[in-house]
């Protein structure tokens, strides 16, 4: 099994901005900011969180997930993480958002266990899997419904819908020809 580079940089890279809190207010998402020329808020956003106890759980996930897909292919696990966070930043950027500052990984780590689920699937053909998605599935479903985090409290107001919009991102990554995003994958494999 080879180490997973990319995953670890990530980890150390949010622990190094959670080690800077008097700078996380020029990395955080904001809505006018970012709009106005500070464009790499929708990148940094994501990898700045709101306290520790919120990014102990995003660099557990992140960890888990993304060293699950990078044991797979650095390819699919650099996609997996754009396509989330294009699929957070265009809920974030749009009418359909009511919140104008953003911080953490979960919308992005939903679209890394979405194709992590698939994959995994694909590879076993276990129901487990299927029983883990559909979990997962209730759980964002009364996280939408209740506007609350199921799992984790932090100092920030959750929002739930960026889960919903990295879950979005995951299967419409997966539903897009393979061969294109995934050429190393075409026979069988994804």
């Amino acid at each position: 099994m080879r180490l997973p580079t990319l995953t670890i940089a990530s980890v150390l890279l949010t622990a190094f901005m959670m080690a800077i809190p008097q700078h996380h207010s020029e990395f955080y998402f904001e809505l006018y900011p970012a709009l106005s020329g500070e464009w790499w808020r929708l990148f940094s956003g994501h990898f700045v969180h709101s306290d520790w106890e919120h990014w102990l759980w995003n660099a557990i996930a992140l960890v888990v997930l993304g060293s699950y897909l990078e044991g797979q292919s650095k390819y699919i696990w650099f996609m997996a993480i754009l396509a989330g966070i294009a699929g957070v930043d265009i809920l974030l950027l749009s009418d359909w958002s009511h919140v104008t500052r953003y911080c953490g990984l979960s919308g992005v780590l939903n679209t890394l266990l979405v194709v992590a689920l698939y994959h995994y699937w694909r590879e076993t053909r276990s129901g487990w899997v299927v029983i883990a998605a559909m979990i997962c599935l209730g759980k964002l479903i009364l996280e939408l419904l209740s506007g609350i985090s199921m799992i984790t409290h932090i100092s920030w107001p959750p929002f739930p819908a960026a889960h919903l919009a990295g879950t979005v991102a995951g299967v419409l990554l997966l539903l897009y020809p393979k061969q294109r995003i995934f050429p190393a994958y075409q026979h069988n494999k994804f």
